[in-house]
């Protein structure tokens, strides 16, 4: 009977060191996931600062190179020009967009993914304005475009939709600038841009300082791109 009691004892004993050891090994996977959560976010987040940081030196590039033709009324170099703002502006959607998408998929309201967000649409801004002047300047053979959406937005996408299927069909030559009203409240060029064009309503596209509201379909958005562009086989 003491034996059976001394039995019963070990076995508990056994079980409690069981779950014990099974919690400190738990505890010790979880902690070892949350230090890796943390050292890929940080990670994650240099590499975005690596990403603004490279995109600065290119604009400021761009900038100087459209200041300096500008001054000497030169359009001899319209053709670098012309050649460096495609290249960067495709840098800055392959790139940034990727890192956009990202943090909106996590759906987590931090300070650094507004950060990352708003810094996304004033590149986006900067260079539109940037496209839009060395356009005039260089009488560039392309086509800038804003585009006006919000996440709440249900026919959005299908304005998206249609305006990468042009980027694709036209590539560098159609320039999509897209910027999400949502960060209006963090982000004052939002509204100073909506004031300019008078935008009230979403999706609203702005092509050659006109402005089109609500979705443009195929067709229509064919014609626009085609109106602004010269020698185009696909307009044909």
């Amino acid at each position: 009977m003491v034996e059976e009691k001394s039995q019963k004892g070990s076995f508990r004993k056994i079980s409690k060191d069981k779950y014990v050891v099974a919690g400190i090994i738990t505890f010790l996977i979880f902690s070892l996931g949350l230090t890796l959560g943390f050292i890929l976010e940080d990670h994650r987040y240099s590499l975005i600062e690596e990403i603004n940081s490279e995109q600065e030196v290119k604009y400021l590039s761009l900038q100087l190179q459209y200041l300096y033709l500008n001054s000497l009324s030169n359009t001899n170099n319209c053709a670098v020009l012309s050649t460096t703002l495609k290249e960067t502006i495709k840098d800055l959607s392959e790139s940034l967009s990727n890192v956009v998408s990202y943090e909106e998929e996590k759906k987590i309201s931090d300070q650094r993914k507004q950060i990352v967000m708003r810094r996304y649409i004033i590149d986006n801004l900067r260079y539109f304005l940037l496209a839009d002047q060395s356009k005039e300047k260089c009488n560039l053979n392309i086509v800038p475009i804003i585009y006006f959406y919000a996440t709440d937005c249900p026919s959005c996408p299908n304005q998206g939709t249609i305006l990468s299927y042009y980027k694709k069909i036209f590539g560098d030559q159609v320039l999509v600038f897209p910027i999400n009203l949502d960060l209006k409240g963090e982000e004052p060029m939002i509204e100073i841009i909506m004031s300019q064009y008078n935008v009230t309503k979403y999706p609203t596209l702005v092509v050659e300082n006109q402005k089109y509201e609500g979705v443009i379909d195929k067709e229509s958005m064919l014609k626009i791109i085609c109106k602004s562009l010269k020698n185009a086989p696909e307009c044909t």
